[in-house]
């Protein structure tokens, strides 16, 4: 486990999933990249069934960017995808947006102005981007609010009047 409860895995170059307690338990000899979550190994499946099926032309992971040279401040992406015309992107998976995170989000925006970066989440079986999952988040915590609010209305409608103290006749 680290430090934000994800298991750790290793994919093997077939797509083999992996998790670190279960090689380490079985003592099994296992070859292939390590990631820091099941979410990464999952789009690391996801990318080499992409490549597979030309959907992408290639991807490298934990690629390496020097966001600042003194003190040397590095920032380590999940993967770095070329697209079919060439073109690249970066795609990280998070499972917790840490301050440091955001730190080093907003250095590599500023120093990497043209290579995008996708930040996804993982929800439902399915990779969405954080800015969207963000908005999902807000739109039920509003609604969550306002059924709480409309409940509180009715509560002071009816004299603040509670089940318990309807039953005890009150």
């Amino acid at each position: 486990m680290s430090k934000y409860n994800s298991k750790k895995v290793i994919v093997t170059e077939d797509g083999t999933l992996f998790t670190e307690w279960v090689i380490e338990k079985y003592n099994l000899e296992i070859t292939g990249i390590r990631f820091d979550s099941v979410a990464e190994g999952e789009y690391y499946q996801l990318l080499l069934q992409q490549r597979k099926y030309g959907e992408i032309k290639d991807f490298e992971c934990h690629p390496k960017f020097v966001l600042q040279e003194k003190p040397k401040i590095t920032y380590i992406a999940d993967f770095i995808v070329t697209e079919l015309d060439g073109r690249q992107r970066v795609v990280d998976i998070k499972g917790v947006e840490t301050s440091t995170f955001r730190v080093k989000l907003k250095l590599f925006q500023a120093k990497y102005t043209t290579l995008p970066i996708d930040i996804l989440v993982k929800k439902r079986g399915d990779f969405i981007p954080l800015a969207q999952y963000k908005k999902e988040k807000a739109a039920r915590k509003r609604a969550a609010n306002k059924l709480r609010k409309r409940a509180e209305e009715g509560r002071k409608q009816n004299g603040n009047h509670t089940y318990r103290n309807q039953k005890r006749g009150r």
